[in-house]
């Protein structure tokens, strides 16, 4: 009994909450994947465009799976460019993220998009919460992927959303 006490004394203390965050009020970052063909991007912080990578897409063994599975994640992430962005962005969340935190923010958001937010996106957002988790385990990091409405408790895109997207959009013959 004597080491419970303790160890909850060390905890409100050092303000360490049972997920890991610092104080209960860790800066919470989410990673979002989206399709830039389903609307614009999600608010967020930082955006990022994954369509520079090779596109699982036009596998037509890959198509109808996403960047959650195996064989996606691994034609995406087997790409050079790909391991190196990943390390690029890694390093730049973790100089910056913290320096956010210390500004006493509470939210951080990043999202990665690519053409329909089924295989890039959603595979790098994959691999890029889970570098970070292991290199910032003080924060909370929360993965989204809005078109595969998940971590979302409701769907992200509607018919009505993307119909007033389009509506706001000039149309090809006004931007010429």
């Amino acid at each position: 009994m004597s080491g419970e006490v303790e160890l909850n004394q060390d905890l409100a203390k050092n303000k360490i909450a049972v997920d890991g965050s610092v104080g209960g009020n860790a800066l919470e970052v989410t990673v979002t994947s989206f399709g830039y063909k389903q609307g614009p991007p999600p608010p967020a912080h930082m955006v990022f465009d994954m369509r520079f990578l090779q596109n699982p897409y036009w596998e037509e063994s890959l198509r109808p799976l996403t960047g959650l599975d195996k064989p996606v994640s691994d034609y995406v992430l087997q790409q050079a460019l790909a391991q190196d962005f990943l390390n690029s962005l890694t390093s730049m969340l973790c100089t910056v993220l913290p320096r956010f935190a210390d500004g006493k923010w509470r939210e951080f958001t990043v999202a990665l998009g690519c053409t329909g937010g089924q295989h890039r996106s959603t595979a790098m957002v994959e691999a890029l919460s889970f570098r970070l988790k292991a290199a910032l385990p003080q924060y909370k990091i929360i993965k989204q992927h809005r078109e595969l409405n998940i971590g979302f408790d409701t769907p992200c895109v509607t018919d009505e959303g993307l119909a007033a997207d389009e509506a706001m959009r000039p149309n090809r013959e006004e931007r010429s």
